[in-house]
């Protein structure tokens, strides 16, 4: 599988009599996507802002973020599924946005109103020190706001915010079609080099079998009880995986983050030079008993040796500590099949960080990659501008939060209220110093 991948830079968004991109700026006719949006019954308004870096500006209720993608040529489209017929993708050309996302900020009634199953809404800051703590605070985030219909089901409000997120980034890499680009990349992996190491990428994914959507879908299809499946990289670059898109808080991994996976690229750029990517294995997690929790890091190792994987490395979403055991486990017994193992996490570790940072440990776990803590207190300051709340108005980011003015100077308790705020797989550049 060779998948070409053509990158347009994006520097500048404004909005436009027609939508267009020329010369790194990206033009937006803002009637024209409202009605793109507005083509789906079950939205009953919208309206659409933008919000650029270093502006002192708050996005509330944030439900996901994608990056604009099209397919130009090879099998499928981008988010297949979804936006198409289920159909083998990762070939061909594909043309990306960078710089730029797509940031739904939508409202529903809820039917589930506490748990885990619950919905939640995330927050993204553009300047000060909430921006340093999620991707999105260094892109310019072209954001629709929209509120559907009463009665919606969650799996319904769930396909909606979907939709409408995939078909304007969608409409906007449209803008790319017969452009060339100056920065266009070739990710093929099928060439080995026998005297480089076979490296296998384990991408344990926390799904739930009793919420309406599960967290985490492979071409659409929402992932439930499941032993690991192996994928060729390329099919994650085309938005083979989705997020939800009713959870936009920082403990979820959004679209974008699957579609910009750090760890893929580097391996993928890595191939044929250091180490021969042999491709991924996509784990859910998180089983409930032991005994699952056993068989999928049995079943999980043993794909990796039969795939004759001299290095592994392995990463997870999701702030659980179930998972987290899921996965520590898998770590062991790969390790013990003879498999070099690096595992790629977020920490606890307390307010002050002087706390145990891991639930569980096994000895075998010698080769470990902190991205950070997500419990420390976040001091924010009072933005000029609110997309998506009026003055006065209360908002929360999980069921069952005090809700808090979004326009005041905050403290939030967690990075992981911010979208994006806990980085799974190695996005941001945040730092440690020992006293």
């Amino acid at each position: 599988m060779k998948l070409e991948l053509a990158t347009f830079p994006v520097k500048e968004v404004k909005f436009g009599k027609q939508t267009d991109y020329r010369n790194s700026v990206l033009a937006i006719n803002k009637d024209e996507l409202i009605n793109l949006i507005l083509e789906d019954k079950r939205v009953a308004s919208a309206d659409l802002d933008i919000a650029s870096p270093g502006e002192p500006t708050r996005i509330v209720k944030v439900r996901d973020v994608v990056e604009p993608r099209v397919k130009v040529s090879g099998p499928g489209c981008v988010f297949p599924g979804i936006m198409g017929p289920v159909e083998t993708v990762g070939e061909g050309r594909t043309h990306r946005l960078s710089g730029v996302t797509v940031m739904p900020s939508a409202e529903y009634k809820p039917t589930i109103l506490s748990g885990t199953a619950a919905e939640s809404r995330g927050i993204v800051d553009m300047w000060g020190p909430g921006a340093r703590l999620t991707p999105f605070g260094s892109t310019i985030n072209v954001v629709p706001m929209f509120k559907l219909v009463d009665g919606v089901t969650e799996l319904e409000a769930h396909a909606a915010i979907q939709m409408a997120e995939f078909k304007v980034a969608q409409r906007l890499a449209e803008t790319t079609r017969g452009q060339t680009s100056k920065n266009m990349e070739v990710f093929e992996t099928a060439k080995l080099d026998p005297s480089l190491p076979r490296v296998v990428y384990i991408l344990a994914a926390l799904t739930e079998w009793h919420h309406p959507h599960s967290g985490v879908a492979y071409y659409g299809l929402p992932i439930r009880e499941s032993l690991p499946t192996f994928i060729h990289p390329n099919e994650i670059l085309d938005g083979a995986l989705t997020t939800q898109a009713r959870t936009g808080g920082g403990i979820y991994a959004t679209t974008w983050s699957w579609m910009n996976q750090p760890v893929v690229f580097e391996l993928l750029r890595q191939h044929g030079k250091t180490l021969n990517f042999i491709g991924v294995i996509l784990q859910r997690t998180r089983f409930e008993a032991e005994f699952g929790k056993q068989v999928t890091a049995m079943c999980t190792s043993q794909m990796a040796r039969l795939l004759k994987a001299d290095g592994m490395v392995i990463t997870r979403i999701v702030t659980s500590g179930n998972n987290f055991i899921d996965v520590m486990l898998t770590v062991q017994a790969c390790e013990q099949k003879g498999i070099k193992t690096v595992y790629l996490t977020p920490e606890w570790g307390g307010k002050k960080g002087e706390e145990l940072p891991l639930v569980f440990y096994v000895p075998e776990a010698t080769a470990m990659i902190s991205t950070g803590s997500f419990e420390r207190d976040i001091d924010v300051p009072a933005p000029t501008k609110v997309i998506n709340a009026k003055k006065g108005e209360l908002v929360s980011v999980y069921a069952g939060d005090q809700p808090f003015a979004p326009w005041s100077e905050l403290k939030l308790p967690s990075s992981f209220l911010f979208t994006g705020g806990v980085d799974w797989f190695g996005h941001l550049n945040l730092t440690c110093t020992q006293y």
